[in-house]
């Protein structure tokens, strides 16, 4: 009888670990030279975002590009059931500790927010903005500042 309940036991564990296994949103490649451009590397990310009501939104990347000075962000919306088609907005926006920052790129987008660029050599830079769910209920995210050399 002990025998069974053990086996009962491992059972229900596996079966919990694979459902929370399949809840976490699914690694994404980094695709930041075929959205930033040639010269970029990502220098943060991915930052996991949510919606209002936590659904998985995206990843954000910040980019640093050494030959020409400027930084760059985006939110890869990847696999995320966020997409623009579904009635989602996202807004993606990267200011500098200097002060400069980017305009914002916002819409309803079904692969990503940006790229948007600042030029920020030797300061802290963060990517922020906003998704939007169909009911108008905003999410701000905010990396905070990264990338402080």
């Amino acid at each position: 009888m002990k025998r069974k309940n053990l086996i009962s036991s491992i059972v229900m564990a596996g079966a919990i670990l694979a459902t929370s296994v399949a809840l976490a949103p699914a690694a994404s490649a980094d695709p930041t030279a075929s959205i930033c451009g040639s010269g970029y590397h990502t220098v943060y990310g991915p930052k996991w975002v949510y919606s209002y009501y936590n659904v998985y939104a995206g990843d954000v990347y910040i980019a640093y590009n050494s030959s020409n000075g400027y930084n760059c962000a985006y939110l890869n919306l990847g696999s995320s059931t966020t997409k623009g088609s579904l009635g989602w907005q996202h807004s993606i926006q990267i200011k500098s500790a200097n002060g400069r920052s980017s305009s914002p790129d916002g819409g309803y987008f079904n692969s990503y927010a940006g790229p948007v660029y600042v030029y920020s050599p030797s300061d802290c830079v963060a990517a922020v903005g906003y998704i939007t769910d169909p009911k108008a209920n905003d999410k701000r995210y905010d990396t905070l500042w990264q990338a402080c050399s």
